[in-house]
């Protein structure tokens, strides 16, 4: 008990030094504690939108037996219609309510619709609504309840029959602007519509949200990114002054202290200061919560009250903080502990090798690695440790690079400030780099995000993709759903009557072979797909599809390309190819067909494209009601049971790139919140340092030395390692990023933004300047003359 009430006086009562390392011990643990309450809330948010039951995903079905249906929990490739099965045959087989979900989309959102009809009067309802909807009925979220209310019915009311009578909870949705209806029918009108299942009872599993292997990489980059500069600022915060305490520790041990009570000592004055700042942290960010509820790092809004660190974060952030910065103080104090003399003495600790770059070496190697098994579900348990130690990497090989730099500083730079400054590095590399550190961390973040995520964002939105963006394409590929010439005339005048609008028909030829490809059973060997043809002079519309030679009015295409869900992989023209192949993208060329009556034959694709968003809406919801799509896309085996509704091909892309986006945002914001950070830390471990060496600076200016030399050469042990580290950290995170482009996207080019990136850099730099610079204001009354006697 003595050691702890004599360090509570050596904290409180030890002058002015004491108090000034407590105040700024204080403030470095409450921008911390603050800044990490933060992300702690953003992460619950975002972890409350994946745990929500996935109530649109394959429900539990009836066994139909022998009638078509599927086993219970099984999607099936027949629903209730398809299979030829009678509404008595489904309420006998114990069925509760007929299901049919679809995704569609208005103006690049995605809609989320279930058409549902309730056969007993415990069918179940989706989370968030108290029943069924009654046929004529519909149920809204609140951000399609507002659309439905503000935009024309022909772009998007008239997809959905009936009147709203009610708005959809929030245990259905994953963020207030999420667009859902469950849209109610008679179970004999909707057991006719195909890919209607009869169910038992509803998904209760959790949705699951982005898991392409360039998510995991960017959200693995975003979480360690935003533990890292944390752990340093809070470290350097706790290390204060570190060289005095160690003079007065080891005088301690000198004098008969054992290290335990030394240990005692210095764990309370460090306690006390991280206490102080996580009590401080906790208290600002409860003034601050309300802005925190409205940042948005996934690219949707978080409903508010999700936004929250929850009691257990708040415990962990007041308990855990002040005895991690008791921990570290304890550990800093090794060499006290273990040889007082030579801290007594100042004996220069060891200088740093070159082992030192052993992580960093073994973190790109791993990443290389992981790149490359990105297809594997194994890639995370390489992507995670690569990304660690990289990061890692940056941070110890930080020490080796500075005093590299400080011995060309001494070789080739004149004056008595970089000679100063030179020994100084070569003296404590260790001590002078941590100043910087938590800016190298976010140069490399930074670099590594600028070089990855806009060249992964530009490959699937431009280049030769990039004229389909706004069309419309439609899929009628199960056997008998094509559409027959006599509807096909009839829709195609209606389109073609759309202001604005041009519509592509694709027609499937036919089929010469005995095999059926809904049999179930594999083709027979060297079977042909049945070809496919399209107009010339409606091919003229898009002419990225390719063109015709003169005086051809038909030609095969290779249509089955443009469905691919990852729009990297498109290859384009298609016209004049019967098929392509995807690993090579060479295509195998088609005669031009000789003969062929387009208008006796069913329509298989559609695609339907306008420059005006109004006229393609109109033209997506008469699709939905007279031509809609009836299954999803997917392997002949494994039909996928979810309608896919009329997208567009940018739409397809933005499915992918809404997780890229999302993924951006959030390191962005993580990029930001380190640079905010490291600005602290720079202005914590500068300003340490100097009251560190209050003795020496005061001894050097009564010797003759201006203050101007010493700020010189304050200034120079900062930037310096600014520098040289950070060009290190940003080749490393290009060539990462560069490895990462090139492995997963081996098409796509490399879109660096040069400009912004050299700005944004060069801000950071300059504000770090800023801070060290404007930390020397300390210096001149340091050094005052009246300050020559010490305690």
């Amino acid at each position: 008990m003595t050691m702890f009430r004599l360090g509570l006086s050596l904290t409180l009562r030890g002058g002015r030094e004491a108090v000034t390392r407590l105040l700024l011990t204080t403030f470095a643990v409450l921008v911390g504690v603050t800044v990490m309450l933060g992300v702690l809330s953003l992460f619950n948010a975002y972890q409350s939108t994946t745990v929500r039951q996935c109530w649109e995903c394959s429900p539990t079905t009836v066994d139909l037996g022998a009638q078509g249906g599927g086993g219970p929990g099984s999607p099936t490739k027949a629903g209730a219609a398809d299979a030829g099965v009678d509404l008595a045959a489904v309420r006998q087989a114990g069925a509760k309510e007929l299901w049919n979900f679809s995704q569609d989309f208005y103006q690049g959102t995605e809609l989320r619709r279930l058409d549902v009809a309730a056969l007993t009067a415990d069918a179940p309802a989706i989370p968030g609504t108290a029943r069924v909807p009654g046929p004529g009925e519909f149920y809204a979220s609140p951000a399609l309840a507002d659309l439905l209310a503000s935009v024309p019915h022909s772009q998007l009311g008239d997809r959905f029959p009936g009147h709203q009578a009610g708005l959809i909870g929030r245990a259905a949705l994953s963020g207030p602007d999420e667009l859902a209806i469950v849209v109610g029918h008679a179970p004999d009108e909707l057991v006719k519509r195909p890919a209607t299942q009869a169910i038992t009872a509803l998904s209760t599993g959790k949705e699951v949200k982005g898991t392409t292997n360039i998510y995991r990489f960017a959200f693995a980059f975003g979480t360690v990114s935003l533990l890292l500069p944390i752990v340093i600022m809070v470290g350097t915060a706790t290390r204060l002054s570190a060289a005095r305490r160690e003079e007065r520790y080891a005088a301690m041990r000198l004098v008969g202290a054992t290290p335990r009570q030394v240990s005692v000592v210095a764990s309370v004055e460090s306690f006390v200061g991280a206490a102080l700042g996580a009590v401080g942290g906790t208290l600002l960010y409860l003034v601050l919560s309300s802005q925190v509820a409205r940042v948005n790092v996934t690219g949707t809004r978080f409903f508010p009250d999700d936004v929250t660190p929850r009691v257990w974060g708040y415990l962990g952030v007041l308990v855990l903080v002040p005895a991690a910065a008791a921990v570290v103080a304890v550990r800093s104090l090794r060499g006290v502990q273990y040889d007082p003399l030579a801290v007594s003495r100042k004996a220069t600790p060891k200088p740093p090798t070159l082992w030192r770059l052993t992580p960093l070496l073994l973190g790109i190697v791993l990443f290389v690695v992981a790149v490359n098994m990105s297809t594997s579900d194994y890639s995370d348990l390489v992507v995670y440790p690569a990304l660690v130690f990289t990061l890692w990497g940056v941070v110890s090989a930080g020490p080796w690079v500075t005093m590299q730099s400080s011995r060309l500083l001494a070789r080739h730079a004149p004056g008595a400030a970089a000679t100063l400054a030179a020994r100084r590095l070569a003296d404590n590399p260790r001590a002078t780099f941590r100043t910087v550190s938590g800016v190298t961390v976010a140069v490399f973040i930074g670099t590594a995000v600028a070089g990855f995520l806009p060249s992964a964002v530009r490959a699937e939105s431009s280049g030769e993709r990039a004229p389909l963006t706004n069309v419309l394409r439609l899929r009628y590929d199960m056997g008998g759903t094509q559409i027959s010439p006599a509807k096909s005339a009839s829709v195609l005048a209606d389109l073609r009557a759309m202001p604005g609008v041009s519509v592509i028909p694709v027609y499937l030829g036919t089929d010469t072979s005995a095999w059926n490809p809904d049999s179930g059973g594999p083709p027979p060997e060297g079977w042909q797909p049945p070809p496919q043809y399209v107009r010339c002079a409606d091919a003229k519309a898009l002419p990225a599809l390719g063109t015709c030679a003169p005086g051809q009015d038909v030609a095969m295409i290779a249509a089955d390309e443009l469905f691919i869900d990852n729009p990297l992989l498109l290859r384009l023209p298609v016209m004049g190819y019967s098929d392509i192949d995807r690993r090579t993208g060479a295509g195998r060329a088609a005669p031009v067909p000789t003969g062929v009556d387009v208008s006796q034959l069913d329509i298989t694709v559609l695609m339907v494209t306008s420059s005006d968003r109004a006229a393609l809406e109109q033209a997506r919801t008469y699709l939905d009601l007279h031509a809609p799509v009836l299954l999803g896309v997917g392997s002949p085996d494994q039909w996928s049971t979810n309608a896919i509704g009329p997208m567009t091909f940018g739409e397809v892309a933005s499915v992918r790139q809404e997780m890229l986006r999302a993924a951006q945002q959030m390191i962005f914001s993580g990029v930001g919140l380190t640079l905010f950070i490291a600005g602290c830390s720079i202005a914590v471990a500068t300003a340490g340092s100097l009251v560190e060496r209050k003795r020496p600076f005061t001894l050097l200016r009564l010797t003759g030395t201006s203050v101007a030399v010493l700020r010189r050469m304050v200034f120079l042990e900062s930037a310096l390692p600014l520098f040289t580290v950070s060009a290190m950290a940003g080749l490393a995170a290009y060539a990462m990023a560069y490895i990462a482009v090139r492995t997963i996207a081996p098409h796509a080019q490399m879109a660096f933004p040069v400009e912004a990136y050299t700005l944004t850099v060069a801000a950071v730099v300059v504000g770090a300047l800023a801070v060290i610079l404007g930390s020397m204001a300390l210096l001149s009354r340091m050094t005052r003359s009246e300050n020559v006697r010490f305690e």
